[in-house]
């Protein structure tokens, strides 16, 4: 087989025979489509008005806009349909069969992401904050270039409903901020900019978005963005069809907060970056039908503060996340234009004050752009500063049913040890889009800086023998048996012959924490991994037990410790590591189990191992402390100690 149609007859495995209908219907829709291009307009609409001033500092405000690290110069001439990484183009054609699966014509991801036009929301809050009327003509030729450069259904930027939403989404901000604005209101070539091409580039937007939902296998985030671009819109803007596509896509908002999270919060596409991503599309549509004096049912309050909680437990005391899953930066608005904003403590402000939640303003964190424009209707600056800060939690958190287990200590304010322990499912839905496969890791964090990590995602589509390696179960911190994956990558996104894990045992106590779980990724050799942390509070360290039963004799079974960027070596005595970072004087002392050898594997430019990347087309040099062993057992115990050195 081919790449190509290897992939699709992966994907055909993942479908039951509902889906294989709802797909074929797809495939009669794209092909009518093609033959009989449509060219979506409507007879009336009417705007609803929304009575919210908005006030902004200049000086918070960035000057640059960046994409994925790469600064995009938004007053020059941009071309929508270029990878700015490789400078590669996506043809002008009909949109659904572009190949957007290999690099032929660049990262379609890079192309989609200067295309959610984050840019335009900052621009006009730079504009409502300088009175600067050059920025509200550049916002106005910007958006005249996308619609003239894009043809409904033509390029690349008609092929993924997410990104037609998130543009949807960024608009209705962009409406609403300009509301009130005089000058915007009163000319007539912003009259004419508004009623020739801005309304109707929004109703075809509401079209496609009807017209292609993301249902079955795809319905993830793509499917939440969806409801919620559409949503947005239809509390805004009424079109004939509005009734329909409001009701709709509240209903879907209702199901999928449901469907995509469990009770306790927790998002089942097992990718921790993308839990802000996610959040921000059901958070924004709760304060939009605030907006519009529409209430969310009760059981969608309930999970998206349930959703929030989860963060705040899930964040070490600097904000840091465990960056277990796909991650890519992805934003659904950036008002602030930093991309390098901690978009997790801004949902913890926004929520603070949306469900007056004072637990949830952290130490260090500052009111920011995002929180200011999404709770201006509730005065929430105000709200926010009469809270007092807090640290992080102090207690261990488990979440036994969905395998996440969070193990954690305070020492004094600046001080505190944190472990993740991922007993998790490998991701949502038959194709687990977003997870990687890393049953049984740890992440360990000291005094809010990463120390033991997942080494992150790096790129989707484009960088294959790079995609494999960050998503592999030897890129994180649990067992490799036989070099093999837990589970098997059949394409860029999309798993087969998905995992199981399962815990064992779970206690915690003042002074003892402890967590057994297994999973089955190795059954084709006959072979369960069973892995206990234990994290003794009493004398700062942990014992990490893994256990391998086999049917047989003789596999290999790899250990590695992947090390953040900024740690490093301070000592190594046989099996014995101490590590440090210049940020703290707490070190570690990491030992491996006399039975195993063990080497410091540092990243190569003609090897994937020892990789990191911080952040999506960004990946940096650093150390992997390997474990490797061949058993000739059938059964095998192997014990690692972490003990938390040298605290002042």
């Amino acid at each position: 087989m081919t790449s190509g149609i290897k992939w699709y007859y992966s994907r055909l495995r993942t479908m039951n025979p509902d889906e294989l209908l709802f797909r074929a219907k797809q495939t009669i829709q794209k092909l009518t489509e093609k033959i009989i291009p449509a060219t979506p307009s409507f007879e009336q609409v009417k705007v609803r008005k929304l009575d919210i001033d908005f006030s902004f500092s200049a000086t918070c405000l960035p000057d640059r806009f960046y994409i994925f690290g790469k600064e995009l110069l938004i007053d020059e001439h941009i071309n929508f349909h270029q990878d700015i990484f490789s400078g590669k183009s996506f043809p002008l054609s009909f949109s659904k069969t572009i190949d957007m699966r290999t690099d032929r014509f660049g990262s379609a991801k890079a192309v989609w992401e200067v295309n959610r036009l984050n840019f335009l929301l900052p621009l006009l809050i730079s504009y409502k904050a300088t009175g600067d009327h050059k920025k509200l003509d550049l916002f106005v030729e910007l958006v005249t270039a996308w619609e003239k450069q894009n043809p409904y259904l033509k390029g690349i930027n008609w092929y993924s409903n997410i990104e037609v939403n998130i543009r949807l989404i960024n608009w209705y901000w962009c409406w609403i901020l300009l509301e009130k604005d005089t000058t915007w209101q009163r000319e007539k070539k912003y009259e004419a900019f508004r009623n020739d091409t801005w309304l109707p580039l929004i109703y075809k937007h509401c079209y496609y978005s009807f017209k292609n939902p993301s249902f079955y296998s795809s319905a993830n985030n793509h499917l939440v963005a969806e409801y919620t671009g559409l949503f947005l819109a239809s509390t805004l803007w009424k079109f004939d069809e509005t009734a329909e596509w409001l009701k709709k896509s509240r209903r879907g908002l209702e199901t999928e907060i449901q469907k995509q999270h469990s009770e306790n919060g927790i998002n089942k596409e097992e990718a921790s970056g993308y839990i802000q991503f996610t959040t921000d599309f059901f958070l924004i549509a709760y304060i939009a039908a605030e907006h519009a004096g529409i209430a969310f049912s009760a059981k969608y309050t309930k999970t998206l503060k349930a959703i929030c909680d989860y963060i705040n437990n899930m964040l070490d005391m600097h904000g840091n996340h465990p960056k277990y899953g796909d991650e890519d930066d992805g934003r659904v608005i950036l008002p602030g234009a930093d991309t390098d904003a901690n978009n997790f403590i801004s949902i913890l402000n926004t929520a603070a004050v949306l469900f007056s939640k004072p637990e949830l303003k952290r130490f260090g964190a500052e009111w920011d752009v995002k929180s200011h424009l999404l709770t201006t209707r509730f005065n929430g600056h105000s709200v926010w500063n009469q809270f007092n800060f807090h640290r992080s939690p102090c207690e261990t958190a488990f979440y036994e049913r969905e395998g996440h287990f969070i193990m954690r200590k305070h020492l004094g304010t600046d001080k505190e040890i944190y472990c993740h322990f991922d007993a998790a499912p490998l991701g949502y839905l038959s194709i687990a889009a977003h997870g990687h496969a890393d049953a049984l890791s740890v992440i360990l964090h000291i005094d809010g800086y990463p120390f033991l990590v997942d080494p992150g995602t790096y790129a989707y589509h484009t960088h294959a023998e790079w995609r494999k390696y960050f998503v592999s179960t030897l890129a994180h911190n649990t067992v490799t048996i036989n070099y093999e994956d837990q589970a098997q990558l059949s394409g860029p996104t999309l798993w087969l012959n998905h995992y199981k894990a399962s815990p064992i045992t779970v206690k915690k106590s003042n002074g003892y924490d402890m967590v057994s779980a297994a999973h089955d990724g190795y059954r084709r050799h006959n072979i369960t991994h069973t892995r206990t942390v234990e994290f003794n509070r009493i004398k700062d360290y942990f014992r990490i037990t893994d256990e391998i039963t086999s049917g047989k004799q003789g596999y290999a079974v790899n250990i590695p410790f992947h090390l953040h960027p900024e740690v490093y070596v301070l000592q190594a005595t046989g099996n014995t590591y101490i590590l440090g970072r210049k940020e703290t004087p707490t070190t570690l002392e990491l030992i491996f189990d006399p039975a195993i050898n063990t080497t410091p594997v540092e990243a190569t430019e003609d090897s994937t191992l020892g990789w990191y990347s911080p952040s999506f087309m960004k990946k940096e040099k650093s150390t992997v402390l390997m474990g490797e062993y061949i058993s000739d057992k059938q059964s095998l115990t192997l014990n690692t100690y972490i003990k938390i050195i040298n605290r002042p």
